[in-house]
């Protein structure tokens, strides 16, 4: 809206300041505003970002069963005096808790320790004599690299929104010094001459402008009350 503004008026602009009339003031503002433009907005980051959370507490609701089994097999083993450590040394507890709590870096950690102690050939044995299978233990080994591969890429887009914030305001800012200038150089410029002129300069019409083509857009009712 600013920028057609400040077009449809350049040459009125241009009598108060020759920097207006300038061919590079306008180019520079095309640039600044494709600049803002391009970037990808930060809720679409926030929005993966959910996605891979939603995604990771699926898979670690998907261990509570294969967990109770688990159990289930140590205990009997255990009780045959086959394991290396006791069922407590295995750390069910600490992964069932770190589900729980959703700490999913948390349950990284818990289910590498956990399958370390899977791959202690004693314990193998011991648990395969109760039924438990390679395929029931490689259920439990891609489950950890999932949620590695899932925490690596939530860290990674939570230090990209990151950036991209910073990116927003910069860009948000040097766009804004333009549409700063321009509204206030045509508030004075017509203040006198033309005070209705000088009044769709203000940034309150301008937001009003901006309500109103929205709400027609959208078929919004603007509720005074809110």
């Amino acid at each position: 809206m600013v920028l057609a503004m400040f077009e449809t008026d350049q040459q009125d602009f241009g009598k108060a300041s020759p920097d207006y009339a300038d061919a590079a003031y306008l180019q520079e503002w095309t640039v600044r505003q494709a600049a803002f433009t391009a970037l990808v907005p930060t809720g679409l980051r926030q929005a993966s970002a959910k996605e891979v959370t939603r995604t990771m507490t699926e898979v670690s609701k998907s261990l509570r069963d294969p967990l109770n089994w688990l159990n289930i097999r140590l205990n009997r083993a255990e009780k045959k005096g086959g394991l290396s450590v006791s069922v407590a040394d295995f750390g069910l507890g600490k992964v069932r808790n770190e589900i729980t709590t959703r700490d999913m870096e948390g349950l990284d950690g818990a289910l590498s320790y956990l399958l370390k102690l899977l791959a202690v050939p004693a314990n193998q044995a011991a648990l395969a004599a109760q039924g438990h299978s390679a395929a029931d233990t490689q259920g439990f080994v891609a489950a950890q690299q999932q949620l590695s591969a899932f925490n690596t890429d939530q860290n990674s887009s939570l230090n990209a929104t990151l950036e991209l914030t910073d990116e927003n305001i910069k860009a948000g800012n040097a766009l804004w010094e333009y549409i700063v200038d321009v509204l206030g150089t045509g508030t004075l410029l017509y203040k006198e001459t033309n005070p209705k002129k000088a009044k769709t300069y203000a940034v309150a019409t301008l937001l009003k402008r901006i309500r109103k083509e929205n709400s027609s857009t959208f078929g919004i009712t603007p509720n005074p009350t809110t």
